[in-house]
């Protein structure tokens, strides 16, 4: 790894429901054979990981729900409806 690579991220155009819908973002590096990882284990002053204790999972997951982000809106189609029936008639615990 070189000590100038960078990474750029860019929001991409919003031709797929599901750009639009995710807010999503691509990222391109200036090195192709750049790990992603370990450039930003050098640089801990740029990011943050947020650990999220499992027993919290349902709670948090319903509040995007009590919004109407769900899979369907975030995945529109087939794919998203059945990964939201799946979760809705999946045994919690």
């Amino acid at each position: 790894m070189v000590k100038n690579d960078f990474v750029l991220f860019i929001e991409p155009s919003s031709k797929d429901d599901r750009f639009i819908n995710k807010f999503a973002f691509c990222s391109i590096s200036s090195n192709p054979k750049l790990i992603l990882d370990e450039w930003l284990q050098e640089r801990p002053d740029i990011w943050r990981k947020i650990i999220i204790p499992k027993e919290l999972k349902w709670e948090i997951r319903d509040k995007p729900d009590q919004a109407n982000v769900t899979e369907r809106v975030l995945f529109p189609g087939l794919d998203g409806l059945s990964q939201w029936l799946k979760r809705q008639y999946s045994p919690k615990g």
